[in-house]
């Protein structure tokens, strides 16, 4: 029984019998994928990152009036900022979504935004001083908006970032003024 061995020269006759079977296929997948993003809309996404600091006072002065984890008091200020009024204020404010506006309700309008508007915060992985175990710390977080306009979506998440300082400041004070009282 005889061995065929391919030598390279064999290989480029296959290539060149098959050219069109190769090439046609190809140009095809180039073309309809430049077509496509030429004819998708352009989607700017603009991003903060808010730093979570620590207290200042030591824990052996003044026991703490922050209980709550970092990733709870970031879900309770998004609650509170995030609300629908606010969202449709911002949507008047900057005139947002104008196409939508005309064909679907204000509840979806919204909901659109909610889907645009994206939260998510920034693990590390720390050791315990006291046990030397190494745990999962949220040091921060991220906000991101994305929309078709570049100006308005970097207005928009600057202005739902200082929403977030606002809050965060206001629910520190509340929690201060307990704690004196």
């Amino acid at each position: 029984m005889e061995e065929n061995v391919l030598a390279p020269s064999d290989y480029l006759s296959i290539v060149n019998r098959r050219k069109w079977a190769i090439l046609v296929p190809f140009l095809v997948i180039v073309l309809i994928a430049g077509a496509f993003a030429l004819l998708m809309p352009s989607v700017y996404k603009a991003t903060s990152t808010i730093l979570i600091e620590q207290r200042e006072i030591p824990a052996e002065y003044v026991t703490s009036s922050m209980t709550t984890y970092a990733e709870q008091r970031i879900q309770s200020i998004n609650q509170r900022v995030l609300t629908s009024a606010r969202l449709l204020e911002l949507i008047d404010q900057f005139d947002l979504y104008p196409d939508l506006r005309k064909k679907k309700t204000i509840e979806e309008i919204i909901a659109a935004m909610r889907e645009e508007i994206v939260l998510e915060p920034v693990n590390v992985e720390i050791a315990d001083r006291r046990s030397g175990r190494t745990a999962t710390a949220t040091i921060a977080f991220t906000l991101s908006y994305e929309g078709e306009d570049p100006k308005k979506v970097q207005q928009v998440a600057n202005t739902i970032t200082s929403l977030f300082l606002q809050e965060d400041l206001k629910v520190r004070k509340e929690q201060a003024s307990s704690t004196f009282e």
